[in-house]
This record gives structure tokens, C-alpha cells and sequence, in this order.
């Protein structure tokens, strides 16, 4: 499974260091130990060798940390970073494009409970497929484009709703949930068709100019380029932190966007404001958006029933990163959690009846429709792929695997509704579900 996924493999030792922009800010004392819970957890994060990036959080109004976290303190380090660098911040802006196409519903020009066929012409089901529905991702439009053997980074946005239109719904639409990007593709279309420009120049021109948001902006599609400190992004290969791209063959052109901290919290500052925050928030009161590729991730979020907002982002993918933002969030309502440390997984031995259970095929949609085989031999479970092995799991528990015992990532089985078990599967601080294959 390492050759396949890089779900495991040893963190590279290097210096640990860190930078803190100072201002002068009077702050209570039980702010003073929020904002010392949260440093602490990264630091220790950043100790462990997980985490390189930075932190810019608020609480009431109040800034309690605004920082950078480096596993190398040498500026001529790749990794290093300041808290003003940018960022790519790829799914975050699909927060944007709700943000813009609820204000064109507040502004008349169009509505999210208008059927794709009124902006796309020949679109199958797009009778019935919503506007809504690209946005809460129940279209049944799959992640990625299946089939497609080119390099999306080559498609220009209309190629990429021609090939939409080629696409099988997974399900029928509103009947289910699955995480599109081809879905967003097409609401990034219908706002580029209203505004006649661009998407990413529709974010120059509606959100960060008029939000002097100057060090925000776009790789593609714009009328001016302003990258200036950008972050390069890490990721780790054969223990050891490489660089990587920071323009991935296999992803699309369309919202290729940059970020800072301080532009996000502005961001945020914006969208939370009537009437935007009740169009956009959760039924939490929580808006909130993640983003993320090879050797990248990034996080902003709002709590307005809390008050406490938070970006977060990072230039190094092996951080355990939805485990560190439900901390963050517990942490800033004062909730204890338990800090970062070292993982000493103990196996345990199980009998042949707990693991025959497990047995069959999975698919995991948001891996494109991988398809993992688990076997169990000898005591323990064998992932296959076509065919090939590409992993060994020991028991830590009945229904909890592991590969690596040093690796927060497992394998769980859940019961499912057709009495079988389906898959959750740990990755770089996500958890991805594979459906039991029937």
C-alpha cells in the first residue's frame, strides 16, 4: 500500500524552528491559555516532524497567534516560511465561488434552484440537476473526470464541461452525496458565463481588489500575476521531505488560486457579515472550507455562534490534518485535548472468523474508483490491487488495522446497511470511505 498511496514511511529528521510575527496585544488570561494550548499543539506537531506551515487565529475580535511553524529554521531551507508568504489554497476557493454565486442570487441574476440546462446547453439530466446541488455536491457527478487519459491541466474550462456532459452519474441526482470537483468546475463555468470574464479574474475583480486582499491572485487566467513569497510546496518520499510541484498535470486550471493568511481572515471578515453569513454558515453557524493537494493544505474557519475564527496553512502534506482542525476547534471553546505525541502501535492476535468478515472488494470513490481487494492470510489482512499486493495490516483492535505501527493512518471496518462492512481508510490526516463491492 506505501508504493500506491505514500500512506507511511519515516520522517526526515531536521532542525525545528519557528517564527512569530509580535504585536503589542493586552489579552485576558483565559485567552492566555487558549492561545498557549493551541501553540503548544503545534509545536509539538512541528517537533514530530508533521506539520510546516502557519497559523493566524482569532478570538472575540482578538488576535491571539499569528505564526509560522518551521521543521527548518535556515531561510535558504525549501521549506522554510513566514507568516506573510502565500499559499495555494486549491478547495478553499470553491468557498469563494459559493460566496460569489449567492451574491449573484441576492443581486437577481440568477438562482441556485435553476436547473444546469438554463446555463449549459445538452447537459444530461440537467433538467433535474441543480445549482444547488453542484454546491452540496448531490449531482451524482463523480470527483474526478472518468475516462479522461489526457492531463487536465491542458483543458481549457469549456473543455471541461464538454467532458462533464460525457460523465455516468453515480447516483441519481439529490439522492446521495459525493464529493465533486467536476460538479464546482460547473458552477465556476455559470459564474465566469453571468460575469463574462474568467473565473479566477471574477475573483480579482469582485472579492480581493475591493477587499485589498493585494496579496491574493490567481496562476492562470488573469490579467496580471502577483506572486511574490510563494510557499513551495513538501511532501515525503522514501523518508526523506522533497519538494514538489506546486502545479500539478493532473488538476485543473480553473481555480488555480493564491492566498495569505490575513487575506483569508479578510475574507472571512467579509463573508461573515449579513445577509452572507446565514447563506453561507452551517446549521453549527460554522463557515468553514479545506483545500489541499500533493504537498499542500490549508484551512480557513469561522465559528460566529463562538466567535472564533482561524486560517490555517501548510506547505508539508503529513499532517494529521482533519484530527489538528477538530483540536483546533475544541481548543478555542476551551475544550481539552490531547496533545501530539509519538505513536507506539501494539498489535494484537485475532482469530481467522473476525477477519473473514472483512474479505472482498472496496471501492473508494474519492480515490477515482480505486478498487482495493482484502485478503486474510495468516492471521493478518493483505491488500491487493489488480492483483498486486500493496500492503500487510495487523489487528490493533477487531474492526481498527494498521501497516505502520509509527502511522496514525488505519484501516477500520464499519458495518454498512447491507449487513457486510464498508472501509475507512486513513491517508495523510484524511479518512476516506470504500464501499464494500457487492
Amino acid at each position: 500500500m506505501r508504493y500506491i498511496l505514500m500512506l507511511f514511511g519515516m520522517m526526515v529528521m531536521v532542525a525545528c524552528g519557528e517564527q512569530v510575527e509580535k504585536e503589542a496585544v493586552v489579552i485576558s488570561p483565559q485567552m492566555e491559555r487558549v492561545r498557549d494550548s493551541v501553540d503548544t499543539y503545534f509545536t509539538k506537531l512541528t517537533e514530530l516532524q508533521k506539520f510546516n506551515g502557519v497559523l493566524l487565529v482569532y478570538k472575540n475580535d482578538t488576535l491571539l497567534l499569528k505564526k509560522a511553524y518551521n521543521l527548518n529554521e535556515s531561510p535558504e531551507s525549501s521549506s522554510y516560511i513566514t507568516p506573510d508568504y502565500q499559499f495555494d489554497i486549491h478547495s478553499v476557493s470553491k468557498l469563494m465561488a459559493h460566496y460569489l454565486l449567492a451574491r449573484l442570487e441576492l443581486e437577481g441574476k440568477l438562482s441556485k434552484s435553476q436547473t444546469l440546462d438554463a446555463f449549459v446547453e445538452g447537459f444530461p439530466q440537467g433538467d433535474v440537476i441543480t445549482l444547488n446541488m453542484l454546491l452540496e455536491h448531490t449531482s451524482g457527478l463523480p470527483r474526478e473526470l472518468v475516462g479522461f487519459e489526457g492531463q487536465e491541466y491542458q483543458l481549457e474550462p469549456e473543455d471541461v464541461v464538454e467532458l462533464a456532459k460525457q460523465q455516468a452519474l453515480l447516483f441519481e441526482p439529490g439522492t446521495d452525496a459525493q464529493y465533486s470537483n467536476v460538479g464546482y468546475e460547473l458552477v465556476c463555468y455559470i459564474i465566469s458565463q453571468t460575469y463574462g470574464k474568467p473565473f479566477a479574474q471574477c475573483l480579482v475583480d469582485e472579492i480581493f481588489k475591493p477587499l485589498g486582499m493585494d496579496s491574493s491572485g490567481a496562476h492562470f487566467f488573469v490579467k496580471g500575476h502577483n506572486v511574490s513569497q510563494m510557499a513551495q510546496n513538501h511532501t515525503l518520499k522514501n523518508g526523506d521531505l522533497v519538494t514538489v510541484d506546486n502545479i500539478q498535470k493532473d488538476e485543473f486550471r480553473t481555480a488555480r488560486i493564491f492566498s495569505t493568511a490575513e487575506d483569508l481572515k479578510t475574507f472571512l471578515d467579509h463573508i461573515q457579515q449579513a445577509p452572507y453569513g446565514s447563506l453561507l454558515a452551517n446549521k453549527e453557524g460554522v463557515i468553514a472550507k479545506d483545500g489541499g493537494s500533493k504537498g499542500i493544505r490549508a484551512q480557513v474557519y469561522t465559528d460566529v455562534k463562538n466567535h472564533f475564527e482561524f486560517v490555517l496553512l501548510a506547505n508539508y502534506d503529513e499532517m494529521p490534518f482533519f484530527d489538528a482542525i477538530d483540536d483546533m476547534a475544541k481548543m478555542l471553546t476551551s475544550q481539552p485535548v490531547a496533545f501530539p505525541k509519538e505513536i507506539n502501535r501494539k498489535a494484537i492476535t485475532v482469530e481467522p472468523e473476525v477477519l473473514e468478515p472483512y474479505v472482498g472488494f472496496y471501492t473508494f470513490a474519492d480515490f477515482d474508483g480505486l478498487v482495493l481487494e482484502v485478503r486474510a492470510n495468516n492471521g493478518q489482512l493483505v491488500l491487493f490491487q489488480e492483483g498486486e499486493q500493496v500492503g500487510e495490516l495487523q489487528a490493533e483492535s477487531p474492526t481498527v488495522f494498521f501497516e505502520d505501527p509509527k502511522a496514525e493512518e488505519s484501516f477500520e471496518f464499519v458495518p454498512n446497511d447491507s449487513g457486510s462492512y464498508n472501509a475507512l481508510m486513513g491517508w495523510k490526516g484524511i479518512v476516506v470511505e470504500g464501499k464494500r463491492n457487492p
